[in-house]
This record gives C-alpha cells, sequence and structure tokens, in this order.
C-alpha cells in the first residue's frame, strides 16, 4: 500500500502545467505522470475530504466490507448517502472497487495507507 499524494497549487501554475504537458503531447514527447490529486484550495480538498467520507474510507480500510450496503449498515448511514460518497471517493481515486458485473457484488477497497496535504506557499 501506498500513501496518496493530495497537491494544492495555484489556477495559475495549474494551467500552465496542463500547458506544458498539452506542447509535450503535440511535440510528440512523453510528460511525466504524477500520482495523486490536484486542487486549487485547501477548501476544495476540506469539501470533498469530509468527517463522514473520512470515516468511511476508515471504515473500509477496517472493516472491509463486501459491498456498499454493508458499508451503509456499518456505518448507521442511508444507503443513498453513503453510495454517493462512494462514488465521489472513487472518482478522485480515494477508493476502488472489483470487477463484478453486478454493482451490489463490487467490494470497496482503499488502496492507500495515508493521504498526505501538500500545500507549496
Amino acid at each position: 500500500m501506498e500513501t496518496l499524494r493530495i497537491r494544492i497549487k495555484s489556477r495559475e501554475q495549474a494551467d500552465a502545467d496542463f500547458v506544458h504537458s498539452f506542447k509535450a503531447a503535440q511535440a510528440g514527447k512523453r510528460a511525466t505522470a504524477k500520482k495523486g490529486v490536484c486542487f486549487t484550495s485547501l477548501e476544495a480538498v476540506r469539501a470533498l475530504l469530509t468527517e463522514k467520507r473520512l470515516a468511511l474510507l476508515h471504515l473500509i480500510r477496517k472493516r472491509c466490507p463486501k459491498s456498499i450496503n454493508e458499508l451503509a449498515k456499518i456505518a448507521g448511514r442511508d444507503f443513498k448517502n453513503v453510495h454517493a460518497d462512494v462514488m465521489l471517493l472513487k472518482q478522485y481515486g480515494l477508493v476502488r472497487m472489483s470487477a463484478a458485473k453486478r454493482m451490489a457484488r463490487q467490494r470497496i477497497l482503499v488502496p492507500y495507507q495515508a493521504i498526505n496535504i501538500h500545500a507549496a506557499v
């Protein structure tokens, strides 16, 4: 397992990084891939990593639920809200779902042991 790196950088820096990667791709060069997630503000990170979502991540790692329904029961929360949170966390790469045809049989995995938030000053 590894640590997820969340970077916070200015919008200008994010745009400059995109332009640099785009020009490298146009020139046929490979851009260096950076692992992790990037946000433009600490508030955006806080909006993603709410207390309830962090609690879900902890429960997934500790209890290894076999489905979102089981996770909702363990967390004592409504299935619909837990499902929405898990799908959002999946979108940002904080959770992964096993490859099963039926959603009810997909195992939820947290591929990271820790989250590192890096903010440049």
